[in-house]
């Protein structure tokens, strides 16, 4: 059973006000499909943290961080037809703010995978072309219906 359940109304309210957020960073190209993602391993930091000392804390975030590629904590994705669009974010009142482009990659030359890590689904978005390799999971708890879009559109496929 869901930790939190939506209804398909608060949904589709929600992907449009992404949609509708994103659009005008975007250039002239429609959006495919959006997502809330952020880097991952709340576990380790939950440890890190009763570990005691900033030592701890520092080291997985620095991991957390290399890991990500750089990202921020939290990214919007965006999907257009022909570009991967990230944007770093804030919350303003109930609406989600684009505070900056932080990346922006062709479709054409990316490598795009899904695999387990704990109970999120991560996706690892590789750029040969420009030495790049990033790893997000979706922005909540669990799986969402806007970061599992995002990584279908892109064609992830599930690796081991």
């Amino acid at each position: 059973m869901a930790l939190f359940k939506a209804s398909e109304a608060q949904l589709a309210e929600y992907r449009q006000k992404l949609i509708d957020e994103v659009t005008p960073h975007c250039g002239s190209e429609p959006v495919e499909a959006v997502g809330l993602f952020r880097r991952g391993g709340a576990a380790a930091t939950f440890v890190a943290s009763k570990l005691g000392g900033g030592l701890p804390y520092a080291a997985v975030a620095l991991a957390k961080k290399k890991r990500s590629g750089g990202m921020p904590e939290r990214v919007i994705l965006a999907v257009t037809p022909t570009k991967v669009h990230a944007f770093s974010w804030k919350m303003r009142g109930r609406n989600y703010r684009v505070k900056k482009e932080v990346a922006v990659w062709d479709r054409g030359g990316l490598r795009c995978s899904t695999a387990k890590a704990g109970t999120m689904t991560a996706l690892t978005i590789e750029s040969p072309a420009e030495g790049e390799k990033v790893r997000l999971v979706g922005g909540g708890i669990q799986d969402d219906p806007w970061s599992q879009e995002v990584m279908q559109v892109l064609g992830a496929v599930a690796t081991q």
